[in-house]
């Protein structure tokens, strides 16, 4: 079920609904401390060629005069640099929607509206060279990747990756564990050099920046996001946040899936007077899991999903004109729902009014009225829609969709996304606050089921829980 109709019908039923971070490590000289609080990925996943890559721009503080990063993956990866705003620009391509707010064409409706209050109502409304082999450990490759030098080596031994990272001015005061455990499932490992004398720098002498973003390429037999290598590197817990773009909707598995808290804040929102009874019984039985399990891990933060959608036509034309295509991206209109323009809207209004009788009239608010809307709905601030006949308990069959709103130097920004968006993929942004405890394994994505998919893409009046 797509969620982009069911959205537009809630919308119209407003009023009734009033009434009730893992890819990598850092590795630090001995004693120095650099902290990883959050990191970012972009994941896209082809499971017909079993290719998977991800683009990564982690978030560093510390006093470390030089460190470096590791980054494991299951197979040779192949690096790319990506555009230093990759991230800004993804954050500001996946912006929510305002969610459509029902017009009320009545002139004297605010009259009204006061009327009743006086008298006691209310109203509602609404992320190559080849060595020798020395102690285990093999360089693979070798080179440069932006202002980054990287090395990508293999290892049939922890403790001799340890002395090699050392050798080579790796040395970090982390445990072996978390090294160890890819090294026993064969992985490699990308390791790069950072200067963080290029980075901003605090008060108080330490470092604080992210990295250029790199994209690494590489077979899979599953989609999968490093995670447990970040534990080294995280001092209680990380802000992950990621994009993932797929031909399926993709998800995390078990306990850590966005569903326990989309589904809980989606069908929140439908119990105004959309939801089935099927559905009333799911929004329980997942508040009653969510409540379970904080009761038994205080600590526990369920996954947030945070846009998602199948990128079409209207998403890539985005990326060919922002600032022509950037405000109403994801809004298409329904069957039956048509965008018409202000002066016939505001013509529209006006002829009802002029339908009531000359008692029910009072020109001087109508007109006023009339003006504030003009104003109100401008076309630059969005478009009026006008469906083929009101439903959901509102009389009115006109709709405001407001536009999305971001500085248009960064909108235009949106064009280096060419190329990385792909059409016909699912691209779904999520974000996930996991402790050091938590972090014991890797991230294995997965996508929803069949007839599962929901695309979001407008603000819902409620919140995960």
């Amino acid at each position: 079920m797509k969620l982009r109709w069911i959205v537009l019908t809630l919308a119209m039923a407003f009023t009734c609904v009033q009434r009730m971070d893992g890819a990598c490590c850092y590795f630090a000289a001995q004693d120095k401390d650099i902290n990883q609080p959050g990191q970012k990925a972009f994941i896209t996943w082809d499971p017909a060629e079993g290719v998977e890559s991800f683009t990564v721009q982690p978030k560093f503080e510390g006093n470390a005069l030089d460190f470096g990063m590791v980054i494991p993956t299951p197979s040779r990866p192949k690096l790319d640099e990506m555009p230093r705003d990759f991230f800004k620009d993804l954050a500001i391509y996946t912006i929510l929607l305002p969610l459509p707010q029902p017009i009320h064409t009545d002139l004297l409706w605010e009259l009204r509206v006061r009327e009743r209050m006086t008298a006691g109502g209310s109203a509602g409304g609404g992320g190559g060279i080849r060595g020798s082999k020395k102690g285990g450990v093999v360089v693979l490759e070798a080179g440069v990747i932006g202002s980054l030098d990287y090395k990508i080596i293999s290892a049939d031994d922890a403790s001799a990756l340890f002395a090699w990272l050392k050798d080579n001015r790796y040395s970090y005061a982390g445990d072996e564990s978390a090294l160890d455990y890819y090294v026993q499932k064969g992985w490699l490992f990308t390791v790069m050099k950072i200067d963080p004398k290029q980075m901003k720098k605090n008060p108080d002498g330490s470092y604080l920046g992210e990295v250029t973003p790199t994209r690494l390429a590489f077979a899979s037999k599953e989609c999968i996001y490093p995670l447990k290598i970040t534990q080294i590197s995280v001092r209680d817990k990380t802000d992950a946040l990621l994009y993932v773009q797929a031909p399926a909707q993709m998800d995390l598995v078990g306990d850590w899936s966005w569903m326990h808290s989309w589904r809980v804040m989606y069908l929140t929102f439908m119990l105004g007077c959309g939801a089935t009874p099927e559905e009333q019984q799911e929004v329980q039985q997942r508040n009653q899991w969510v409540t379970a399990k904080k009761r038994a891990d205080p600590n526990f933060e369920t996954t947030k999903l945070e846009w998602a959608k199948k990128l079409g036509d209207e998403e890539m034309a985005v990326l060919e004109d922002p600032l022509a295509n950037y405000a109403q991206m994801g809004g298409a209109l329904p069957p039956g729902a048509t965008a018409i323009p202000l002066p016939e809207f505001l013509a529209e209004a006006w002829a009802a009014y002029e339908k009531l009788d000359s008692a029910q009239r009072n020109d001087q608010i109508a007109r006023a009225r009339l003006a504030a809307m003009e104003q109100e709905y401008a076309a630059d601030q969005g478009r009026i829609v006008k469906f083929a006949q009101a439903s959901g308990g509102f009389v009115s069959p006109y709709m405001w969709y407001a536009n999305r709103e971001a500085p248009a130097e960064e909108v235009k920004g949106l064009a280096r996304l060419k190329g990385h968006m792909q059409k016909g993929r699912w691209l779904t942004k999520f974000r996930k606050q996991i402790r050091k405890d938590e972090m014991s394994v890797d991230l294995v994505l997965v996508p929803v089921d069949a007839g599962k998919e929901q695309e979001y893409v407008r603000i819902m009046p409620t919140s995960p829980p």
